[in-house]
């Protein structure tokens, strides 16, 4: 239950009368027009013109007119669930909407003055609803809002989860803005083509405000994200944090945006000092990086958020600030972390930090090692990007769920969202001079750096909405303190991973320097040197720069025209050779004749609602027997000892559907502790003793053929090879 805040009824001095509203007024719209949060005429003249005092009289309108939120309700325990959104973020909410005279828009979070805002942007000619589940927000609304005049505003008592057929135009709206924060967007089916969707939405307990439009039945977003906060969805709409805290300390983690994983065993790996894995990459003291957290979360399996109570006993250091909570992985009794060390002052006082991450458990340092290389990839590949792109599909639009391996991908009750993370390129220079050499450059061999100790060209990465044609410039200028006149574009060079995945991208340019190297002042690096072609063979030479001098060698001997494309060469990572297998540990059950068996949930990515054993994958350093205990006691909630378990076979598995082999190990206890009891039920809907010569149908087919092969005490059998 919420109330309204209780305050007197007007606490504006007499004395602030008309004139001195109206220069507060001016005064807040002029601060957010030199800052850009106003951009266009038609919003400026609605902050103009809509008195915001008029919607707070519970504070003296100089705190009305503040750049900050007013809050309008409370629940008991203090909480607040309703407020007038800070000025900054709705004007850039509103300039996001592209709001057009005789739209038809929709408000989800009332509260009145942003619809009053709404309404001077659509005019007498458009439409206005604004909805709220509180009666209390909307009877106030409503009220100020025929105080004000602008009671053309249809308001609304509904559930957003859920929209009344009513309040519905025939095509659907032009615009739909959401004040308050969502876990999910519903909402799709009730925008029209081609109009605007702005909304702060949760992904991973970090919240942005992302404007999308509507093309082909999808949201697509086309601008940076802001980050904000808003007071929570509630009724149908509400989320669950999925919260999990490990037993005998105050470490919380939350898995808003993903299947949420045991968390009891990490216990003791808390006790002991963590693994540190330095990234090397830097952010100042009041830069966010928020959009760090939004990639490392598509692409870590096991990804959450850690937070730590303030006053606890805890064996996490340097625990993340309480309103920003951290990013981590868990890998079974193992957890990583991401963390910062602050490394210099900074020129602004505020510090430079480092990224570090903070590994945990017998295996932490890998966990570490894992995120440390995915922040260095985000770092290189999409930091100086502006912003992903976001496209949002109903869950009834977009056929199959995902495979769980899927990277940046996370599917909601009502819809799928896939982030596509724009590559940014490196840039490197490639100069020659009259007598046909390269310059080269030594990379040091003791630096965390990419190809270290090798010869490559200068170049380095492009810094935030840098164009590549000014990042080249700007990196030659601090490397080399020369201008380069006549650069231009050569190639693109792509080093792909060895499964053909792309790992780093370069906008190679071409120009020319006649100077003696040991004239150059090389101020990062080790050595410069003019090279002939004939003599990179007897270099260790980075394998990209290689390829580049070569194409460039050829590309010598061929006239491409002025205005065709840029090349692009690609260098693939030598593959180890070895074969990457999956392996999987299940548990064959049987009690008077009887085997156990669980009917997958509907939404799960492997065999939808099919029965299959108890089963899970062996995570790192794990052995396979350990991996059976643990998936027994995590999935049915039974004590088995490693002891009493035989193997009964293995099947070879090489399923079309993908390209890396399975082996599937099956284990039958002596003895075990325990009923059978569901204790993931986003995996399993239901456990059930089935004859075994009457197994229910739909079943896993290779556990079909595992069951039949134990019965006849066949230890071992092949499937899907040719």
């Amino acid at each position: 239950m919420t109330r309204p805040i209780e305050r007197p009824t007007v606490t504006t001095p007499p004395t602030t009368d008309i004139d001195e509203t109206s220069a507060l007024r001016h005064q807040l719209t002029d601060q957010l027009t030199a800052a850009d949060h106003i951009r266009t005429t038609a919003v400026e003249h609605a902050f103009r013109t809509v008195p915001r005092h008029s919607f707070a009289p519970e504070v003296p309108a100089q705190e009305a007119y503040a750049d900050n939120i007013v809050a309008i309700c409370r629940t008991d325990d203090g909480r607040i669930t309703s407020s007038i959104s800070a000025p900054w973020l709705q004007a850039d909410m509103l300039e996001a909407a592209r709001i057009q005279p005789g739209d038809r828009v929709l408000e989800i979070g009332s509260g009145g003055y942003n619809a009053a805002l709404i309404s001077e942007l659509v005019g007498r000619a458009g439409s206005v609803t604004t909805l709220d589940i509180d009666p209390a927000v909307t009877d106030r609304a409503i009220r100020f809002l025929t105080e004000t005049g602008y009671d053309r505003v249809h308001v609304v008592t509904a559930d957003a989860e859920h929209l009344p057929s009513d309040v519905m135009p025939d095509e659907g709206f032009d615009a739909i803005i959401v004040t308050v924060d969502t876990w999910d967007l519903p909402w799709i089916g009730a925008l029209a083509e081609g109009g605007r969707l702005v909304a702060p939405l949760r992904l991973h307990q970090h919240t942005w405000a992302i404007g999308f439009t509507k093309r082909d039945g999808a949201l697509h977003s086309d601008e940076p994200l802001i980050v904000c906060g808003f007071v929570a969805m509630q009724g149908a709409g509400a989320w669950d944090p999925r919260r999990r805290t490990v037993a005998g300390t105050s470490v919380h983690l939350f898995w808003e945006d993903g299947t949420a994983l045991p968390v009891d065993q990490l216990a003791p790996a808390l006790t002991g000092e963590p693994y540190v894995a330095h990234t090397h990459v830097t952010v100042g003291g009041q830069e966010p990086f928020d959009a760090l957290t939004l990639y490392l979360a598509g692409a870590l399996p096991g990804f959450c958020r850690l937070a730590v109570d303030p006053d606890g006993n805890n064996g996490v250091l340097n625990p993340p600030p309480r309103h920003w909570p951290g990013a981590a992985i868990v890998r079974g009794a193992s957890l990583a972390r991401l963390a910062t060390e602050r490394i210099a002052e900074g020129e602004d006082g505020n510090g430079v930090y480092e990224l570090v991450v903070h590994g945990y458990g017998p295996t932490g340092h890998l966990a570490a090692q894992e995120m440390a290389e995915q922040v260095q990839h985000w770092q290189r590949n999409h930091r100086a990007a502006l912003c992903p792109r976001i496209t949002i599909q109903s869950v009834t639009d977009c056929g199959p769920l995902p495979d769980p391996r899927d990277r940046h991908v996370f599917v909601k009750k009502h819809t799928r969202i896939a982030i596509d993370w724009p590559v940014v390129p490196g840039t490197a220079a490639l100069l020659t001079d009259d007598q046909e050499r390269y310059l080269l450059h030594l990379r040091s061999a003791n630096r965390p750096i990419w190809r270290p100790g090798q010869w490559a060209l200068l170049g380095g990465n492009t810094e935030k909405g840098e164009h590549p044609d000014e990042a080249i410039v700007r990196e030659l200028a601090e490397k080399i303190g020369l201008p380069i006149p006549d650069l231009t574009g050569f190639a693109t060079l792509d080093t792909l991973d060895a499964g053909g995945s792309l790992k780093d991208r370069v906008r190679v340019y071409q120009g020319t320097l006649n100077m003696p190297a040991h004239e150059i002042e090389l101020r990062e690096g080790i050595q410069l040197r003019w090279t002939r072609i004939e003599e990179t063979a007897e270099m260790t030479m980075d394998p990209g720069t290689a390829a580049v001098l070569q194409a460039h060698q050829d590309a010598a001997h061929s006239s491409p025209s002025p205005d065709s494309p840029l090349p692009t060469v690609e260098v693939r990572e030598p593959s180890d050779h070895r074969s990457r297998t999956i392996v999987g540990a299940h548990l064959v059950l049987i009690r008077n004749g009887a085997v156990l068996l669980g009917k997958r949930h509907p939404s799960s990515a492997f065999a939808p609602s099919t029965w299959h054993l108890p089963a899970g994958h062996r995570e790192d350093t794990e052995a396979t027997i350990s991996c059976m205990v643990r998936e027994a006691k995590e999935e049915t909630g039974l004590d088995i000892a490693e002891g009493d378990l035989s193997l009964v076979h293995v099947i070879d598995l090489l399923d079309p559907d993908s390209p890396i082999p399975r082996v599937q190990f099956f284990f039958s206890p002596s003895q075990w502790e325990g009923e059978p009891i569901v204790r993931e039920p986003e995996h399993c809907t239901e456990w059930r003793w089935w004859p075994l010569d009457a197994l229910p149908e739909p079943i896993v087919e290779y556990t079909r053929t595992a069951l039949e092969a134990i019965s006849h005490g066949t230890l071992y059998t092949a499937m899907g090879w040719t």
